[in-house]
């Protein structure tokens, strides 16, 4: 008989090999684990973080002489009960699409068993912070770019409303975990026209959003950034990005020269909770 149990993030004991480098620190957000036993044996494990109304799952791990018996199964879905149950809105996961992973199918078809809905796939890039700084992102700040921690939170709500209104895209993430005096916003008449906004992630930092209305300021965002995490963060920090629009790829490609890696795509999967949550009150 299997038995879903809580796991101490930071002492996971007999879990620690099924997690390891699931839960560095530094992540963004709130680590939670769980693990399923049997016969008082770990057999499977599961990573994620709490991030806002978001939980974003890093990892689901079985063991070798246990796969194809529903255990990571139980583990997703005993995490979207939680999860919804303490008010979380959205479950978040990450499958890479590298040729060398050889579990990227069982991984897909784990979460679409499990109710999540399956996006377009993104490519990742990764540049040094120290290319990026020295090279054409390496002057002055333009002023119209300032801090995110800065900007009135009702500024940020009416940029966010025309911005969905327009057809541009999806939401802005949750601003809650996010690096503030590092991340920025673009001011033209004291309007929001564009932000980047940035999160830690393990001991780099992951672009989570980037969007202006112009080259301009699309550079000019980039460059505050970058000279604001110069001073809080060290040289060798990989800036990550993932992102749908091959003209951001190309521009960190122009940005990071030789020092640019491009990394596997990688697939995301959602799940809303909170309607799931409401319709089984």
């Amino acid at each position: 008989m299997t038995t879903i149990v809580s796991i101490d993030p930071r002492h996971p004991g007999a879990y620690e090999p099924l997690l390891t480098g699931s839960l560095p620190a530094g992540e963004r957000g709130v680590p939670v684990a769980l693990g399923c036993e049997e016969s008082g044996r770990a057999r499977a494990a599961l990573a994620a973080f709490c991030v806002g109304e978001d939980v974003i799952i890093r990892r689901v791990s079985v063991d070798g002489t246990c796969r194809r018996r529903g255990m990571g199964t139980a583990l997703v879905q005993a995490l979207c009960r939680a999860a919804a149950a303490s008010g979380v809105r959205r479950a978040e996961a990450y499958v890479s699409l590298s040729e060398q992973d050889q579990g990227q199918e069982a991984a897909c078809s784990l979460f679409r068993a499990c109710g999540f809905e399956e996006e377009e796939s993104a490519l990742v890039c990764t540049v040094p912070l120290s290319v990026l700084t020295s090279g054409p992102l390496g002057g002055s700040a333009p002023r119209q770019a300032i801090p995110l921690e800065t900007v009135p939170a009702y500024k940020l709500r009416a940029f966010q409303a025309a911005y969905v209104r327009a057809g541009r895209g999806a939401e802005l993430p949750d601003l809650r975990g996010l690096l503030g005096r590092e991340s920025m916003v673009w001011l033209e008449n004291g309007e929001i026209q564009g932000c980047v906004l940035l999160a830690p992630s393990g001991q780099n930092v992951e672009i989570l959003w980037l969007y202006a209305s112009g080259a301009q300021a699309v550079r000019g965002l980039l460059s505050a950034a970058c000279r604001a995490l110069s001073r809080s963060f060290p040289p060798k920090t990989l800036v990550r990005a993932a992102t749908l629009l091959p003209s951001e790829i190309e521009l960190m490609r122009k940005l990071g020269g030789e020092s640019f890696r491009q990394e596997s795509a990688i697939c995301v999967f959602t799940r809303q909770l909170q309607a799931e949550e409401a319709a089984g009150a």
